[in-house]
Order: structure tokens, then C-alpha cells, then sequence
């Protein structure tokens, strides 16, 4: 009991002195193309930073065009993260915007990127791999210490703690999808951006419904897909949430209608928090083998989701409190 009260206090007066220095320090400001680059920058810089992002959570990134808004967050800002400006014109109209400012780009990344189908580079949802996003993370945290040197030690600690905390998660998501009996299960994908999130389950790829820009699969190959699936070859399709509606929702759901497959619906864009879009996206996957046959989009989940993400929640809360109070302890 002495213990956890003196945890409390510990905590009561680290963020007693947080409060102080926010309002002391000026922050580095950092806008990102998407919420989940904006959540990784946020890991890392933690108080010495104010981080914000371009397309609204949810928002397809081909679909979005800059407001006056987002040129000014550009503007204001000293750091720009990207996701890949060679790739999506949304990131190649705000680096014309962010001429003169210190940009990070695909190429910082370090990136390992997968082929499927007749896609030979996907940069779709790249990030969602973990060994990606700890590239991301890592590209960040040199960035800000070159800008912010006297707080460099703060950046690597705060980038081995995300490290730690994404090892622990995708342990944890795998062994939700190992449970539910699909360990290296056949999957098709109805979108070139869950692969990514595939390939982090360990699953392996039947097949795709999109080929390129508005190029889908052809007659011969979906009636490939319908044989491995009546075959018992292909445990599901993933879709991206808020694609139900498009080409390729379409034909995952008539593919669902006419073999019974069973559809999930993954988070590519928009996360608060990375290691818990993962877990999000787990609990989905591995939720398939108990859902109806129209799929997880008829399915509800939610308080699934909920109850995986409140107890990560509560463990990350937990290590800080434990960190903070050794912290106080070594000094």
C-alpha cells in the first residue's frame, strides 16, 4: 500500500513539473500527412512537441486535397512528416508547401516494401508494418534531436520505449489471431492498403480484388478465388473500413454472398495511438471464425475492441507510472 501511494505522489509531481515545462518550453511544432505519422511523432517527442496531421481521420488519402487551413499548419510548422511525396499527390503539394522547412520523406524511412498481385511496389499503408513504423519512429526521433540536441537522450529513450511497446503489442495481436486458428491462413485482399496489416498477422496472400487505379480483378481470376475458397484455402477478404461502399467493397461482398467468405474491415488510416490500431485490427482478424457470413462489417465488435484497447491502455499506464517513479528513485 506504502508502495502505490507512493507511486501516486511521484506521479502527482511529475505531472505538477510537466505542466511547468509545457508552458515554459516551446514545443517543436510537426504536422504530419496522416493521424497515425502524427501518433508516432507524438510517441517521440512526447511534451517537447506539439504534433498535428493533414487528412481527416478516416479520409482515403487519394481523396483529400489541402485546405487554407492545412497550408497554414504547413507554415507554422518546423517539421513535416510524410508519408511518400513520390507516391501520393497530397505529399507532393505540401512539400511545394514546406520549401525551406526541414521534411521527412519515404526515403527516411527505411522501408520494407511488398509486391502483390500485378502491384510490383505497394506503398499503400506501408506504415502498418510494424518494422516500418520503427523506421518512421527512428527517422523522427534524429530529425527532433537534430533540432532539439539538448533534449536528444529524451527522443532515444522515448523511441526504445516505442520499440518495446510495438514488440510487446504485435506479440500480443498474433497470439489473438493464433488462438482464433488461423495461423498462416490464406487471405484475399480487396484493397492494395491491408496488405500490409496482413503480412503483420502472418497470413498468407490468395489473391487481390484491386489491380491498380480503378483496375480490378479479372473474370478468370476471381473464379480462381472462388474455387480456393470453396476449397477451404481462404480463411477471409480484408477490407479497409470506409471502403464498403467502393469498386472493390463491392465485389468482396458479391464474393461473400456467392461462397459464403467471410469479410473484416481494417484501420489503415486513422490511429491515436499505433500499438492500439494493431491490437484494433487483431481483435477484427481474429474475430472472423465467430461472425456471421456476411463478415465483420455486419458484425459487431465493438465492445471487443473496446475491452483489448482499454486493458493496453491500462498496462502502458502502469510502465509509466512504474518508469517515473524509479526515475525519481536514480536521481
Amino acid at each position: 500500500m506504502r508502495t502505490l501511494l507512493l507511486i501516486a505522489v511521484s506521479f502527482i509531481l511529475i505531472a505538477s513539473s510537466i505542466s511547468f515545462t509545457d508552458a515554459a518550453t516551446e514545443k517543436i511544432r510537426v504536422v504530419s500527412t496522416l493521424q497515425i505519422f502524427s501518433s508516432i511523432v507524438q510517441k517521440i517527442g512526447g511534451m517537447y512537441v506539439s504534433s498535428d496531421y493533414i487528412v481527416p481521420a478516416g479520409t482515403d488519402i487519394h481523396d483529400y486535397s489541402l485546405t487554407q487551413n492545412d497550408i497554414a499548419k504547413i507554415k507554422a510548422s518546423a517539421l513535416v512528416v510524410l508519408a511518400n511525396s513520390n507516391f501520393f499527390s497530397i505529399d507532393a503539394h505540401i512539400r511545394s508547401v514546406a520549401q525551406g522547412k526541414r521534411v521527412l520523406d519515404f526515403d527516411d524511412y527505411n522501408a520494407t516494401i511488398f509486391s502483390v498481385g500485378a502491384i510490383k511496389e505497394d506503398y499503400h499503408g506501408y506504415w502498418l508494418y510494424p518494422k516500418n513504423a520503427v523506421g518512421i519512429a527512428s527517422a523522427v526521433a534524429s530529425a527532433l534531436s537534430g533540432m532539439a540536441p539538448e533534449y536528444r537522450s529524451y527522443f532515444l529513450s522515448n523511441l526504445e520505449s516505442f520499440e518495446n511497446e510495438l514488440n510487446g503489442t504485435l506479440t500480443l495481436a498474433k497470439n489473438m489471431v493464433s488462438r482464433s486458428g488461423l495461423d498462416g491462413a490464406g487471405v484475399i485482399l480487396a484493397v492494395p492498403g491491408v496488405l500490409y496489416v496482413a503480412k503483420s498477422m502472418g497470413f498468407r496472400i490468395a489473391g487481390i480484388l484491386t489491380e491498380g487505379p480503378n483496375q480490378f480483378v479479372s473474370p478468370q481470376e476471381l473464379a480462381r478465388m472462388k474455387d480456393a475458397i470453396m476449397a477451404g484455402k481462404v480463411a477471409m477478404v480484408i477490407n479497409a473500413q470506409n471502403l464498403e461502399a467502393s469498386r472493390a467493397g463491392e465485389i468482396a461482398l458479391e464474393l461473400s454472398r456467392q461462397t459464403g467468405v467471410k469479410i473484416a474491415y481494417v484501420d489503415i488510416f486513422s490511429a491515436t495511438n499505433y500499438t492500439a490500431v494493431i491490437l484494433s485490427n487483431a481483435a477484427v482478424l481474429s474475430s472472423v471464425p465467430y461472425v456471421e457470413r456476411a463478415g465483420a462489417g455486419t458484425c459487431d465488435i465493438t465492445p471487443f475492441i473496446i475491452v483489448v484497447t482499454g486493458l493496453i491502455a491500462i498496462a502502458v499506464f502502469v510502465s509509466y507510472l512504474a518508469y517515473v517513479y524509479r526515475r525519481e528513485l536514480l536521481k
